[in-house]
């Protein structure tokens, strides 16, 4: 069973990459990859609305996470069996 933490914005889609409530809705991470963010103006928050399916978008997505202001773009990472 997954934990999800409880700063994860639950719009997320599932998958590796999530912003968490610390994000202040800048729109940073919109600007480097705006096919793997939406924007929630109830909240006034981004979340990962599509997971990378390639390296470009991965690399965009990691992009977008290495310099986020506010570091709400976060990436679990899997337990090792």
């Amino acid at each position: 069973m997954e934990t999800i933490p409880s700063n994860k914005l639950p719009n997320n889609v599932p998958g590796k990459y999530y912003v968490t409530d610390e994000c202040d809705g800048c729109a940073y991470c919109a600007s480097i990859a705006p096919e793997l963010f939406d924007f929630e103006r109830e909240s006034n928050t981004y979340y990962v609305s599509k997971q990378p399916t390639n390296p470009e978008e991965e690399e965009f997505l990691q992009e977008a996470k290495d310099d986020c202001p506010v570091d709400a773009i976060r990436c679990e990472v899997a337990a090792v069996v």
